[in-house]
């Protein structure tokens, strides 16, 4: 039996497996819990061969480090909440991806990449804005899975919002290039497609 190494105290080893099964799906274990499995939804053609399809039947990992990313930093919430005595009813996570994933298709000349991830967490909470800001910087400090997009340098805009509120109590955007974000430079690329077919049939009719 090979010897397993050994760390220093300070460094946490999680193991995961992973068995891969027909089509897309594969599952992911992890000693003492139920596994997780991942797949692709339904419709999901990586084009050759054809059959090579998702079924809808678990979670696709990109959902899946989503809510890694949700869930770490909830976890590390709990923690800075208690040391800052920083306290909260409630918390909740909304966070949306964007992928451009040409690269994984057609263009293989390209890596498939994050464009920008945008983070809301929501908290109920009577703690001053001071406080809030206060809290997030130590909450973005401790996070590991924060720190693997920080690290992988992703466009990330990450807002704290009060329970009810509209607008944040505090935001941070992290890695944006300078000018507009990747994400309003894909809304206006989007909106500039759509209008060619339009602007044809005009110049057709004239």
């Amino acid at each position: 039996m090979k010897q397993q190494p050994v760390y220093p105290a300070h460094i946490g080893v999680s193991d995961v497996s992973t068995t891969s099964f027909e089509q897309m799906r594969v599952e992911a274990y992890f000693e003492g819990q139920p596994s997780i499995m991942f797949d692709e939804p339904a419709g999901f053609d990586i084009g050759d061969p054809p059959d090579l399809q998702g079924r809808s039947r678990g979670w696709t990992p990109v959902h899946a480090q989503l809510a890694a990313l949700a869930g770490c930093t909830s976890i590390t919430c709990a923690v800075v909440a208690r040391d800052q005595k920083f306290k909260y009813a409630s918390l909740h996570t909304d966070l949306r991806s964007l992928i451009d994933i040409r690269g994984f298709f057609f263009d293989l000349h390209l890596q498939p990449q994050y464009e920008q991830l945008n983070f809301k967490i929501t908290l109920d909470t009577k703690e001053s804005a001071a406080r809030i800001k206060a809290f997030a910087h130590e909450v973005d400090r401790r996070c590991p899975q924060i720190g693997l997009f920080h690290r992988a340098r992703i466009p990330f805009a990450l807002s704290w919002f009060r329970k009810g509120g509209k607008t944040p109590v505090h935001e941070d955007r992290f890695h944006f290039p300078k000018g507009p974000t990747p994400e309003d430079r894909l809304i206006a690329q989007a909106q500039k497609e759509m209008r060619k077919p339009a602007a044809g049939r005009k110049r057709k009719k004239a």
